[in-house]
């Protein structure tokens, strides 16, 4: 990868011996040697890895046998987030056995072994025929209709994708403000809460799974957060009061559907920006068959489908 030999011996010094010790009441253990895998919390160790993984990612784009989706400019096969792995695959007959074997082999090399059964395959647009002869061939568990990567559910068809990723998440939120209610919370603490915990989960799930949701979804959310701002009793303050910023007189309690329009507003910007480096934009200029800047402007054709199959080590 052409590091300099300073850089690696910094790193051999660091790891050549390695121990550990545990922390009880203030009391600590004797040294625990360290035999394998790297230092935890240590700022060094993701970067780290994502060299030794890089390896494992240039062997799955290089390999002939191995076909993903085909975008603008790109040729889209795997997408890694530390060590979790997603696949997106055509030509499965070919394409799934090449995977599992560079798997295998970079697994006999350097140490890294995926959990086959562990893993998850999800079809999308193969015939019963080929499935059934994968199914004999592959070691890969076979979801039926949904497959979970990074903590969002990807479905056969968008219009699971409500059902799936926000729905629950929004029960999560109830279920958790309820219990939260009995405690002794100031009222700033209360909306602090909800810019701490809450806010940041449901501006993930907006930003990665950026849909049209309904008008019920945000008065149920708002529903829930007054209430466990006001736990007795109705609001003294209206919600609208609430979101103002501190210097009009309001406490910035966060808007959950102004979150919402702003994630569509980056979405718009992302298609106007020439040169992005996002490779997502890649794939939906594919998929719309036009300049991406035009897409707030013409009509939607509906879902656009290709034959391709997702599966995740």
């Amino acid at each position: 990868m052409g590091l300099p030999d300073t850089f690696l011996d910094q790193v051999q010094a660091l790891y050549t011996n390695p121990s550990a010790r545990i922390r009880v009441n203030g009391a600590l253990s004797a040294p625990i040697p360290i035999c394998n895998g790297t230092r935890q919390s240590c700022p060094l160790s993701p970067l780290l890895f994502a060299l030794y993984l890089k390896p494992l990612l240039e062997a799955v784009r290089s390999t002939d046998s191995i076909t993903g989706i085909q975008g603008a400019s790109t040729h889209h096969v795997v997408s890694a987030y530390a060590d979790d792995l997603l696949f997106m695959l055509t030509k499965a007959d070919t394409s799934l056995p090449a995977v599992t074997k560079v798997l295998s082999d970079f697994g006999e090399v350097s140490g890294f072994q995926v959990s086959m059964d562990k893993s998850e395959l999800l079809n999308v647009n193969l015939s019963h025929g080929c499935v059934a002869r994968l199914k004999r061939s592959v070691p890969f568990t076979w979801c039926t209709d949904r497959l979970k990567y990074l903590g969002i559910w990807i479905s056969l068809s968008p219009a699971q994708l409500y059902a799936l990723n926000y729905r629950p998440l929004l029960d999560v939120f109830v279920s958790e403000l309820s219990g939260w209610s009995k405690k002794f919370i100031s009222w700033s603490g209360r909306i602090n809460t909800l810019k701490i915990n809450v806010v940041p989960r449901l501006l993930y799930v907006l930003q990665t799974v950026p849909i049209s949701l309904p008008d019920n979804f945000f008065k149920l959310f708002r529903t829930a957060a007054l209430r466990f701002i006001w736990p007795h009793g109705g609001p003294r303050v209206s919600y609208a009061m609430l979101c103002r910023p501190k210097s009009e007189g309001g406490l910035a309690l966060p808007d959950a559907k102004l979150y919402y329009y702003a994630v569509h507003l980056a979405r718009l910007l992302e298609w106007s920006v020439q040169k992005s480096e996002k490779l997502w934009l890649d794939l939906e200029e594919t998929l719309v068959g036009a300049p991406l800047w035009t897409l707030p402007w013409i009509r939607c054709r509906g879902p656009w489908e290709q034959q391709r199959i997702w599966c995740l080590a």
